[in-house]
């Protein structure tokens, strides 16, 4: 092999190498947008779950019926989940 391969084949592995690291960075970046945007919605869930207690405390529920009503209306999605987990 020629000394101008040699480089060639040097200066492919060189630019690979920044591509790789550049894509690291981006993944790790994106990475740390997907565990702000998890932070926020469990932040809103516990919020919604606070307020939800205030009105429970206020109003009447029956508590089997709103269990019924939540895990048919969250059913579809339990199911989607074990599905893809499998």
């Amino acid at each position: 092999m020629s000394n101008a391969s040699l480089d060639e084949i040097q200066e492919l592995i060189q630019k690979l190498s920044g591509e790789l690291g550049d894509m690291s960075e981006a993944a790790s970046r994106h990475i740390d947008d997907l565990h702000i945007a998890v932070n926020n919605v469990a932040s809103h869930v516990l919020a919604i779950e606070a307020v939800l207690s205030l009105v429970a405390k206020k109003v009447d529920i029956d508590e089997a019926e709103a269990l019924k009503w939540i895990r048919d209306k969250t059913a579809a999605y339990a199911e989607d989940a074990s599905e893809s987990s499998a």
